[in-house]
């Protein structure tokens, strides 16, 4: 019997490990070619994503259609590359079991693994939840993140996963930066940021999308 590839869903709490889901998408290339390949491969994507299990597309201001079916189309492409699956995002913290069994049956034939890294909420609820979504115990797995740096919580997680992170460096991973008063409230804030920007990369997309679309119509006409 071929042995089954693993899938491991990162759904930490907010804090340093905020970083693990913009690296998986930005180094998804190089990761296939380290034997694991990233669901998503843009930030976008995995957010996209994360707004449709949830069903929290209204909250976002984004249409049901344009989420419609994400989740399964990403996890069929990276099935492609014959290797373990790994996706990151925050938002699926806050998953409800309903919407956690959901999730978890596009990865059928894969062995289910979560990841939830420790940051500025509890995660007791959280990891409740999320315990139903693997069918051993030892496959739920709780990365204790505080006082970490976002390059020591980044390579702590490649270890879990099984891949090296030293080639995959932090630099050029797109990054949020402001001034507050506690370390608390930046952070929350980055967290806040990084939805927004995947947000408005979902409607910049979408108007895209229109735009070719009309293109091809006064083409046709002309």
């Amino acid at each position: 019997m071929a042995k089954k590839h693993k899938v491991w869903i990162h759904v930490g709490m907010a804090g340093v490990a905020d970083v693990i889901e913009p690296a998986l998408a930005h180094h998804h290339q190089a990761l296939v070619e380290l034997g694991v390949s990233s669901i998503a491969q843009t930030s976008a994507e995995s957010f996209r994503a994360a707004v449709e299990m949830t069903r929290s597309h209204k909250d976002w201001g984004i249409k049901r259609s344009d989420v419609e079916g994400q989740w399964t189309r990403m996890v069929r492409r990276a099935q492609k590359a014959k290797a373990d699956l790994v996706f990151s995002q925050p938002l699926l913290a806050s998953a409800s079991p309903e919407q956690i069994a959901l999730l978890v049956d596009a990865l059928v034939g894969h062995q289910v693994n979560v990841v939830i890294t420790t940051g500025l909420d509890d995660e007791t609820d959280t990891i409740a939840r999320w315990s139903a979504a693997v069918r051993k115990p030892e496959r739920l797995h709780v990365l204790q993140s505080d006082g970490m740096e976002p390059r020591d919580a980044w390579k702590a997680f490649g270890k879990l996963v099984g891949f090296g992170t030293s080639s995959l460096r932090l630099d050029d991973v797109p990054q949020s930066a402001a001034v507050f008063q506690s370390l608390p409230d930046a952070l929350r804030e980055l967290e806040r940021l990084a939805r927004r920007n995947a947000s408005l990369e979902v409607r910049l997309e979408e108007l895209d999308r229109k735009r070719r679309k009309l293109k091809r119509k006064l083409g046709a006409a002309a």
